[in-house]
């Protein structure tokens, strides 16, 4: 008997991280965003995201983007899957993203949209972490900017 981990049960596993994943953004109350994109630039993801997005990425045959300091300058710091106005990626936009004017941390300048109760933050939080802690991801982060790790 081995403990080798199947390819179908690597598609289990994906399958169950991103259903926990729309369970969590579910929880989070969406609002009537006027697109001023004051919001976007360079973001950050963790392990089940990522997951979710090159799923994503892969279904749609959309590339995964990661820009250098210097593309996003030359790009006005706009986030690389602003496209036309437009997230390419908004069925499976970042936690971060999703809780832009939702939450007192996160203000939208332009939303006069009720921030979530601190009660109701704290769960999402707290099961979003957990789902993080499960799948390995603790202390790793992706995102649409490059770093460079200089020598010493």
């Amino acid at each position: 008997m081995t403990d080798a981990i199947t390819e179908d049960d690597e598609k289990g596993l994906v399958k169950k991280i991103i259903q926990r994943l729309v369970e969590i953004y579910v929880e989070i109350p969406t609002f009537e965003c006027k697109h001023c994109h004051e919001c976007d630039g360079p973001i950050i993801w963790f392990k089940p995201e990522e997951i979710l997005i090159r799923d994503y990425l892969w279904k749609h045959n959309l590339d995964y983007i990661v820009w250098s300091t210097e593309e996003f300058k030359q790009h006005n710091m706009r986030c690389p899957y602003l496209q036309q106005e437009r997230c390419s990626i908004y069925p499976v936009r970042p936690i971060v993203c999703r809780l832009q004017g939702t939450i007192v941390e996160l203000p939208c300048p332009l939303s006069s949209h009720r921030y979530l109760p601190r009660e109701q933050f704290d769960r999402i939080k707290h099961e979003f972490e957990l789902l993080v802690r499960e799948s390995g991801g603790m202390g790793v982060c992706y995102g649409t900017r490059k770093y460079i790790q200089e020598s010493p």
